[in-house]
């Protein structure tokens, strides 16, 4: 009689989760990094810094065209997210 280790990895290639439950919400029978999902951090990396940048410029008294600048890659990346949070509700 075979008996199997629970703690023994032996890194299977196989699923653990059916379809559609758990870490696979999709369905597809697949998990992982996805392409909207690097994107979104990417969006949301974007906007920390621009954000983080704008507040490090006001307290050094940097040009306008910073600020601007840091502005306006903060309120781009915030745009982008609402649009693509809205059209994912859909």
């Amino acid at each position: 009689m075979t008996t199997t280790d629970p703690y023994r990895l032996d890194g299977g290639a196989e699923n653990p989760y059916p379809a559609g439950t758990g870490a696979d919400r999709d369905g597809t029978g697949r998990d992982g990094v996805t392409k909207d999902g690097i994107v979104r951090t990417a969006l949301w990396l974007a906007l920390v810094i621009s954000t983080v940048g704008n507040m490090a410029a006001s307290f050094g008294a940097a040009s306008t065209e910073v600020h601007l600048v840091c502005g306006a890659v903060t309120a781009l990346c915030a745009t982008v997210l609402v649009v693509r949070h809205l059209r994912g509700r859909r």
